[in-house]
């Protein structure tokens, strides 16, 4: 088994056998010796009991970036403990690519300066190489074909802190329009310890319009707050990050910006993603006039809290139209009732009556979801005029008035809706039918989301509102020229909305330059926007690509599943993706357990998919037992399937940040037993990494680790030092050839 890595850019840690092991976050400290203070006389007696030595910890890591033209600047503050009773010193090293170049580099320790110098990339190369061998860990021949910062450390004093500042500036690539900064935190995949606190705000600036801008990492915030800047933060404590910290964002003069990434290996259909995005700052006559319906229960289990919010709710809501826009209220318990029979403006004196009938509603009764969402239906504007029509349904309970059967009310919908209507739904708490519900936005080009018994019903439904205040392109269509495409998710686009964007992702074959062309309708009229983008035959920069398409169709397959049934098409469909990519579902999860069953006795421990899982309990013990089409309609862990598949489909993260816990939080607690290199899928069995492609009947080509041969093979392919950065134990797949190292004793 390998030596961890410890976190920080200044961590290190001594052996207590003699030999030292270097830590890195960003970079590295190799420690070469404790500093042994002499002991007066009289010494202790004989073999006294040594104290262990501990591994420094990083208290903080803060990263500040400003970007400003594609020329970036990054400050790097850290700060570091040694939490032993002896002195350590020893060596930093940082690597670094081609396009980074140090500008500053500080820090005082009893009043010196330490300087340091850049090493080329062939000293840099053979000092990677002699400390993987000396250390016995592989972990930094990832770095084998980079330059490197290195820089003497002085003596760390015993319980002391240090401090160190690095800054280092960058021009970034603008290639068709986007542009991409990664910083380099997922080193810290090899720590042995969490980081402390980590902090990160990247500030961008830019003379061409900024039309989107996303991390696909980390669940950082991304504001764009103008054409001309954005922003993007990440705050975490006791964390071990996984992957390196990457933003991208596009720059466009034109109306709508369409970014594109794709990811393609040699001799297969390629992958790609799109994103589709208006300016920030939209002309307001620019904005389409909306006609919006609000549907709410006031059944009686909505008395107290809830009727209190969902009205706040309402009338910041109201309070947000704009100028054109028309609205109506539908408030229902064992029956509706309208505000007006038809839609309103949203003048003052209407929205203060709106007001006063909003602080009426009173909650008895029971739930007739069927008449009330009719009832809206009633006043959607005729289909030829343009003005996309919402509906926007709050409801916490289960059809129990007139038609109750959902396969009833989802027809009775249907029929009603041929005017192109949005149908947005707000399940509040955990007695809705949530398969109905979700039934009523698919089919009707809404969305879901769903209010937990401790959560702000207001804040929640005022979120929403803010996305689709401002409607600036509706009925959307993409077309891909004469690139063959499939598997392309969502498969009907939704509307476009100021300050949001569009994302596609799907599978091409082909190659070449190729014209797309978007279209969509505006007062009345098709308007038309072509864009020019390359499809190759190889390239494999934006990794996360292939993986952020399967979890969206799993999403989509498993959806399909929960509400329509259950087939073993689609069973099989989603169990290939997830082994291949691993990733957390209901089958894997089951499966994982009956196939590993072997591998769950061995060492008293359960690898594979099925440890990983830390949703509720309820849930959990669902999904090891019984398909996703059992769940059952309504109830907490209805509630968490369906905004599971939801975060898969639409988070931007979710190339990395996969399975959520049920307040869908990145899980950081857990040794992992997948990892991704490149486009691969690994898994740990028993402390040995194997590649997914591996074929267990296939002879290997077993290499010792740190012989000859072992830095011969990373020289000669990056893909494999990758892989054998991973640790000791790896089987891993080659140009068709399997390679199996083995520890060197």
């Amino acid at each position: 088994m390998s030596r961890k890595l410890l976190p920080g850019m200044l961590l290190g840690t001594m052996l207590m056998a003699g030999s030292s092991a270097p830590t890195m976050a960003q970079g590295l400290i190799v420690v070469d010796k404790p500093v042994v203070i002499p002991l007066p006389r009289p010494y202790p007696p004989p073999h006294p009991r040594p104290h262990p030595f501990m591994p420094l910890t990083v208290k903080k890591l803060g990263v500040s970036t400003e970007i400003v033209d594609a020329v970036a600047i990054t400050r790097i503050d850290e700060v570091f403990a040694n939490h032993n009773k002896r002195q350590v010193e020893g060596t930093y090293i940082f690597p670094l690519n081609d396009d980074i170049s140090i500008s500053k580099f500080s820090m005082y320790m009893n009043g010196k300066e330490v300087t340091g110098r850049v090493l080329d990339r062939e000293e840099a190369r053979r000092r990677y190489e002699a400390i993987v061998a000396k250390m016995r860990d592989p972990a930094l021949l990832e770095y084998l074909g980079t330059r490197m910062y290195q820089a003497r450390i002085f003596p760390i004093p015993p319980g002391g802190e240090a401090r160190i500042k690095l800054e280092y500036s960058q021009t970034l690539t603008i290639d068709d329009g986007l542009v991409r900064y990664r910083f380099p935190l997922g080193t810290a995949k090899h720590s042995a310890a969490p980081l402390e606190s980590v902090s990160m705000l990247v500030e961008i600036d830019s003379r061409i319009p900024i039309k989107s801008a996303f991390c696909p990492t980390h669940n950082a915030s991304v504001v764009r707050s103008s054409d001309s800047h954005a922003s993007a933060s990440f705050e975490a404590a006791q964390i071990t990050p996984g992957h390196d910290f990457m933003l991208y964002y596009s720059l466009s003069e034109k109306e709508f910006g369409l970014s594109l990434l794709t990811y393609r290996e040699s001799g297969q259909d390629g992958f790609f993603l799109a994103r589709i995005a208006p300016k920030a700052q939209v002309d307001p006559n620019r904005v389409l006039p909306k006609d919006i319906c609000f549907v709410v229960d006031v059944s009686g289990s909505m008395a107290g809290a809830k009727l209190a919010q969902a009205q706040r709710a309402l009338k910041f809501c109201l309070a947000n139209l704009n100028p054109r826009d028309r609205f109506n209220l539908v408030v229902f318990s064992h029956e509706p009732w309208s505000f007006r029979k038809e839609l309103a403006p949203a003048d003052q004196e209407t929205i203060a009556e709106a007001h006063q009938a909003i602080e009426r509603f009173q909650a008895n009764g029971g739930t007739n979801i069927n008449d009330a969402v009719l009832e809206a239906m009633k006043t959607a504007s005729s289909p030829t005029e343009e003005r996309p029509y919402l509906i926007v349904l709050l409801t916490d309970g289960q059809p129990t008035i007139g038609v109750t059967d959902p396969d009833a009310i989802l027809a009775n919908v249907r029929a009603a809706n041929s005017k192109a209507v949005r149908l947005f739904v707000f399940g509040i708490g955990n007695d809705v039918n949530t398969k109905l519900l979700d039934r009523l936005a698919e089919d009707n080009r809404g969305a879901r989301d769903y209010v937990g018994d401790s959560e702000d019903i207001e804040i929640k439904v005022s979120s929403f509102y803010r996305k689709v205040a401002n409607p600036v392109l509706s009925g959307l269509r993409l077309a891909w020229g004469d690139l063959s495409t499939h598997d392309v998710f969502p498969q009907m686009l939704p509307d476009l909305f100021c300050g949001t964007d569009v994302v596609v992702v799907g599978r091409y074959s082909g190659i070449g330059h190729k014209a797309l062309e978007l279209t969509g309708s505006r007062y009345g009229r098709e308007h038309r926007f072509v864009y020019e983008a390359d499809f190759p035959a190889v390239a494999t920069q934006h990794e996360f690509v292939p993986r952020l398409w399967a979890v969206r169709k799993i999403a989509f397959l498993q959806d399909q599943i929960r509400l329509h049934g259950e087939n073993s098409e689609l069973k099989d469909a989603i169990i290939k993706l997830a082994k291949e990519y691993g990733i957390i579902t209901d089958y894997t999860a089951y499966l994982v357990l009956e196939e590993g069953e072997q591998m769950v006795r061995r060492g008293g421990r359960r690898h594979f998919l099925a440890e990983q899982i830390q949703a509720d309990t309820s849930l959990q013990r669902r999904a090891k037992a019984a398909p996703a089409a059992e769940a059952a309609d309504a109830g907490a862990a209805a509630n968490y399937v369906s905004m599971r598949n939801k975060k898969m489909a639409v988070s931007p993260t979710s190339a990395y940040v996969l399975d959520f816990d049920a307040g869908g939080a990145e899980r950081t607690s857990r040794a992992p037993a997948i990892r991704r290199v490149a486009n691969r899928t690994l898994y740990n069995l028993d402390g040995r990494w194997i590649d997914n492609s591996h074929d267990p009947s296939r002879k290997t080509v077993k290499v010792k680790a740190y012989s000859a041969e072992y830095f011969e093979l990373a020289r000669r392919s990056p893909l494999a030092a990758q892989m054998m950065a991973v640790g000791e134990r790896v089987i891993f797949v080659l140009d068709g050839q399997a390679y199996e190292i083995i520890p060197a004793s």
